[in-house]
């Protein structure tokens, strides 16, 4: 699933902003994206919730590897949540850049069409929403402050 900027409306404020406050602005929305579907993804092992890639002009197919049987029979979270990633990925963005976060796990696309019960109404429809509001509400901020 795929979506651009141009997708969340209202970015016509966020296009105004200078360069470096952009900039800032895309970096700001792009950790909370990764934060907020790291959270709202369900868990079971923590695998899903670890495959969400974060990168910059380019997908990262990267797939974690399954865990260990026993963790995968007993329920047990095996990848724990990764909360720096996406502050490491995106450390220096521009407004050129395209920023991805991406999840290559095979059961993404069932998960996002609901197919869990902790997650039924998926996970990337859910936090879009909120992002249009974010990005609203802190391009406005950053319209006024000084850099």
């Amino acid at each position: 699933m795929k979506f651009n900027l141009s997708d969340l409306g209202k970015v016509h404020e966020f296009l105004r902003l200078p360069g470096k406050r952009a900039n800032e602005l895309k970096r700001k929305v792009a950790i909370m994206a990764y934060d907020r579907l790291t959270a709202q993804a369900p868990v079971l092992t923590g695998r899903y919730r670890w495959g969400f890639n974060c990168s910059i002009n380019g997908i990262d197919f990267t797939v974690p590897a399954p865990p260990p049987k026993e963790y995968i029979k007993n329920k047990i979270v095996y990848y724990d949540l990764d909360k720096p990633r996406a502050e490491k990925a995106f450390v220096s963005v521009s407004i050129d850049d395209d920023l991805i976060i991406s999840n290559s796990l095979p059961y993404a696309e069932p998960l996002e069409n609901g197919h869990s019960g902790q997650a039924p109404h998926g996970v990337f429809r859910v936090v879009i929403p909120q992002l249009k509001e974010d990005l609203k509400k802190y391009a406005a901020e950053l319209k006024s402050k000084d850099l």
